[in-house]
């Protein structure tokens, strides 16, 4: 065992202007064969000051605050006191077959065996919310690297769920184009850790990150296995564990509660995946809104009647939460923005074009 003792040398305080800087002398000692040395001095110099952190800086992949404003009129059980605005982010699209939203949308008859698939562009999105108690972002969509041979997603996620759009339509764009930067956001909220809802999570270091406890628990799980065939893209999970991002796990039977005035945190349970979160959005100049995300997919499966998505890990949990996300809807007054409605995401104002309030 070598002992190493560090002692500091104000080398030339004796010396007048001849002054140096600090140095540090290393001495070691061998097993008592070798005599003790003494090692080279090493230079120490005064710590250069460090530089700025970027505004959105990405990991490589593995080989406005607001004035309080008067309480509004009550409209429903769930109003929040303060003013907020949220922003809808368009994030691209994805194409895909239509069976992944609706299942048996396409099914072989006797009088047509063969049917050709429908292939449709479903919107990616996330929800920015400022508030005075701190901003919250609802979802972070894909990563800007999810493609090519040394992309995030595997190649089977590449072929069946490619992403359209122009460079600018990820988040950090969106973000960045409104002036907003990362450490800004306080909270980010993740319906579940899918591709195409957590791919951005690692730029957000100093924010909370909200997801569900069985929702870790299964990516960590389908990470540990090496389990590719899932929409967890394992090298986003592996890029987070290299990261000390501030995790805040919902657990199971935990109940609804707000984040911030005026945003309450809807905890769904298994269902499309196997923890399941969404927010309820007290607006003042418009009706509430529940971000259902993909435990509600579309309008179509929303119903009456409720048809199921092609793509659900637990499908009584799926009707269970569509059941729960129906009664929240009419006991506050709100409307649900689904997951992954075309018609209904073109209808909503875009960030580019204003906000909710």
């Amino acid at each position: 065992m070598k002992i190493v003792d560090f002692a500091k040398d104000q080398g030339g305080s004796k010396n007048g202007g001849n002054a140096r800087p600090d140095r540090m002398k290393i001495l070691e000692f061998g097993d008592g064969a070798n005599k003790a040395r003494i090692a080279p001095a090493i230079e120490v110099r005064p710590a250069a000051a460090p530089a700025p952190e970027p505004r959105w800086e990405p990991v490589s992949a593995p080989t406005a605050s607001l004035a309080a404003a008067p309480k509004p009129k009550a409209r429903s059980p769930f109003v929040g006191t303060r003013s907020l605005k949220m922003h809808v982010l368009d994030l691209g699209k994805l194409r895909l077959d239509k069976n992944f939203m609706v299942a048996n949308s396409t099914v072989a008859m006797a009088k047509n065996p063969n049917p050709p698939g429908k292939l449709i562009d479903i919107p990616v999105s996330a929800f920015y919310i400022e508030h005075p108690d701190g901003n919250v972002l609802f979802d972070t969509g894909c990563h800007p690297d999810w493609a090519g041979p040394n992309g995030r997603w595997p190649q089977n996620l590449q072929d069946v769920f490619p992403v359209i759009g122009p460079d600018d339509c990820y988040l950090p764009h969106r973000l960045e184009a409104m002036g907003i930067g990362p450490n800004q956001i306080r909270h980010v909220v993740l319906s579940h850790l899918h591709c195409d809802h957590a791919g951005c999570i690692e730029f957000f270091r100093k924010s909370n990150i909200i997801v569900h406890e069985d929702e870790f628990a299964a990516a960590a799980t389908h990470y540990a296995k090496r389990d590719h065939s899932t929409p967890y893209a394992l090298r986003d999970f592996e890029t987070w564990t290299r990261l000390d991002l501030n995790w805040r796990e919902v657990g199971k039977l935990e109940p609804d509660h707000n984040i911030v005035d005026g945003v309450k945190l809807l905890n769904f349970g298994p269902g499309h995946s196997y923890g399941m979160l969404g927010l309820l959005v007290s607006l003042r100049d418009n009706p509430n809104v529940i971000l259902a995300a993909d435990a509600c997919y579309t309008s179509e499966n929303y119903g009456p009647p409720m048809k199921p998505p092609g793509i659900s890990y637990d499908s009584i949990g799926f009707a269970r939460t569509i059941q729960r996300i129906r009664a929240l809807a009419e006991h506050n007054k709100a409307d649900v923005w689904f997951g992954h409605d075309i018609p209904q995401f073109e209808s909503l104002r875009k960030a580019s074009e204003g906000w909710y309030e």
